[in-house]
């Protein structure tokens, strides 16, 4: 983004702009009224700025300190801001499905007193699964008859905007709303995070649907890089985000509040839709989760050639043969690390030549891994997915994902959550792929 102003920063800049808050300088300002008697609370920040007005939708969960800090730099550069929970004021569970189930009158009703406060280029931001009703306010304040000349379009930082989480292995589905959405549109789409490579379809169906989308690429974060913080917040915010903060996080983080103001820019001089795209219906309703063991169709799985964590080369065709359990995983994920020592158990209670585990690291660094390795005892090889390729060729969508493969390399089981390894039911799957039919033949 040449040309852009930067922000200068102390290193303790987060710190400071916490002490800020705390004193006062965002307050609740306002309600904008709903249909039916309920309301939203509004804080306003920079309430005197002549810059762009951020209509902000506080995240899945909560109210956290890096987001208002970046809130008040935004202040301070001239923007206003209105912050907004959701969840909060509509007295919603704090929840994935909730926030899928959410339609637009709220975001569209905030949208109409922006409209009215007479202040520009309007902004709706937010992050991760809000980015659903974000949109589905934008096409609603369109079908309400909003002039779409007012409002600039949307940011959405490392937005999910799926039906759900599929069976591992297969492909998520956009919710309708994406294919609806011809209001301009900027994504921050973290460079190492999980839908890295499901960045294009996301462009190419905003494209098709008539919105100029734009994408920013934040170099060497994860998701929720904005969420971090030193000290852990919010219960419902896993230990991902808490935490020495790492120096990539911070400096992704400090430039922010530049990227949002050239997003906004640039939105504000996009070409605007004059009618309304069509919704599919039927694409808005989300999917169940599919959790534990589900069976599969038989089907070969994608080779690999990986290198593990002490540098040992690895293949898929070293496991014929026998049963693999295939895991992907990272040490970041909490419930990856809660499942390791069930599957040291599983593992134990086989001969390596009838059942082994081959887990796949996603994105990680060897050094970070035998660190690891060094704190939790982990009973089978590491392999190494620094660039994500064999992760993305597998069809992971959410961690941790594992794979039971038969002795031709066939996928035959699949899970999309952590679950006890060590089980009668998972026992009995691996012994009848085996072709054992009771644990007396286990070694």
């Amino acid at each position: 983004m040449a040309g852009v102003p930067q922000v200068s920063f102390s290193p303790k800049w987060l710190c400071a702009m916490a002490l800020v808050l705390a004193a006062g300088v965002v307050r609740a300002d306002f309600t904008v009224e709903l249909d039916g008697g309920d309301r939203l609370e509004v804080h306003e920040a920079g309430a005197q700025g002549q810059g762009p007005l951020f209509l902000w939708l506080v995240n899945q969960y909560g109210e956290l300190e890096t987001p208002n800090a970046v809130i008040q730099v935004l202040a301070e550069r001239g923007a206003t801001v209105w912050r907004t929970d959701l969840l909060e004021s509509l007295l919603l569970q704090r929840s994935s499905e909730a926030i899928r189930n959410m339609d637009g009158t709220a975001v569209a009703a905030l949208l109409d007193a922006a409209v009215r406060s007479g202040r520009g280029p309007i902004v709706l931001v937010t992050c991760d699964r809000m980015s659903v009703p974000l949109l589905r306010g934008l096409r609603a304040w369109q079908e309400g008859g909003g002039d779409t000349t007012a409002v600039a379009g949307g940011i959405l930082l490392f937005p999910n905007l799926y039906r759900g989480t599929p069976v591992a292995g297969e492909e998520p589905e956009l919710l309708g709303i994406v294919a609806a959405t011809n209001m301009p549109v900027a994504i921050f789409q973290p460079a190492m995070g999980s839908n890295r490579a499901r960045l294009g379809e996301l462009l190419e169906t905003l494209y098709a649907a008539g919105s100029p989308a734009y994408a920013w690429m934040i170099d060497q974060v994860r998701d929720y890089y904005l969420l971090h913080s030193d000290e852990a917040e919010n219960k419902a915010l896993d230990t991902t985000t808490a935490g020495a903060m790492p120096q990539e996080v911070r400096q992704a983080i400090m430039d922010t509040p530049n990227q949002l103001l050239e997003a906004a820019r640039l939105l504000a001089a996009a070409p605007r839709p004059t009618e309304v795209a069509a919704l599919d219906e039927r694409a808005e309703t989300p999917i169940a989760p599919a959790y534990g063991l589900i069976e599969r169709e038989p089907r070969p799985a994608s080779e690999y050639a990986l290198v593990d964590a002490r540098g040992n080369r690895h293949e898929l065709a070293d496991n014929r043969g026998r049963i693999t359990l295939v895991n992907f995983w990272a040490t970041w994920c909490p419930p990856c690390v809660h499942e390791i020592p069930s599957m040291n158990r599983l593992a134990a209670a086989y001969d390596e030549r009838e059942f082994g585990i081959v887990s796949i690291n996603y994105r990680e660094e060897p050094e970070h891994i035998l660190e690891f390795m060094r704190e939790v005892e982990v009973d089978f090889p590491v392999l190494m997915d620094q660039d994500g390729r064999v992760s993305d060729e597998w069809g992971v969508f959410a961690f941790p994902s594992s794979f039971i493969l038969d002795r031709e390399g066939r996928i035959r089981y699949s899970v999309n959550t952590a679950i006890e390894w060590d089980t009668d039911a998972v026992r009995q799957v691996i012994d009848a792929l085996r072709g054992r039919t009771n644990a007396s033949n286990w070694y």
